[in-house]
């Protein structure tokens, strides 16, 4: 999972959008090839800021990659690009998250109306919040309480089969058990081959 870019610009109907703040992550790529995807990535975040429906939150790809957009309706937009493995919700969250803040922390200059270069505030911010959030579990506490998840029930499963003897079977200690009335053995062989029934089709 990779980012490559994250961005915040300018837009007004009929023009092109301006990319008035921008963090790049192009340590990936090629030296040679490292201006020409930069180039590749900023027309592709224009043309996406662009042509978005405001007030909406939008993925679009492009060969290996993908852009996110939220673009909201008082002309302000975030664009985040990158590779298709990084997943998606917390791609949205990262890039609502950025327009809100970049809106609150810049209020007053990106309004303005002589703004038509890209660049043209420096916001450290990006940058910093481009490299936490190359680490989806890091960033994002629901995915990372997802994962502990897995790892848990990865653990809990090994733990049975680790409980198990060289060469015991479940269905041994099933029979053996004094703890379980014939119903639940009963109960355990009609469960199993049903389960073994279903696997065959």
């Amino acid at each position: 999972m990779k980012l490559f870019a994250l961005a915040v610009c300018k837009w007004k109907e009929g023009s092109k959008p301006v990319l008035l703040s921008a963090a790049w992550d192009l340590g990936s790529f090629n030296l040679f090839q490292r201006s020409t995807v930069k180039d590749f990535m900023t027309m592709f975040s224009r043309t996406v800021v662009e042509r978005a429906e405001p007030g909406t939150r939008q993925q679009v790809e492009q060969d290996d990659y993908v852009a996110y957009c939220h673009k909201k309706t008082d002309g302000l937009a975030a664009i985040l690009i990158c590779d298709k493995e990084y997943p998606a919700r917390v791609a949205f969250t990262f890039v609502s998250k950025t327009v809100s803040e970049y809106g609150e922390k810049n209020k007053g200059k990106w309004e303005s109306a002589d703004i038509k270069e890209d660049n043209c505030i420096e916001y450290a911010q990006l940058a910093a919040d481009l490299a936490k959030y190359q680490d989806p579990e890091e960033a994002d506490k629901i995915l990372k309480i997802q994962k502990d998840l897995e790892e848990t029930k990865t653990i809990m499963h090994q733990a049975i089969g680790d409980l198990l003897e060289r060469g015991e079977k479940l269905d041994d200690l099933v029979q053996k058990s004094g703890d379980l009335g014939s119903a639940s053995k009963a109960f355990y062989q009609g469960a199993k081959s049903n389960n073994s029934c279903c696997k065959m089709m």
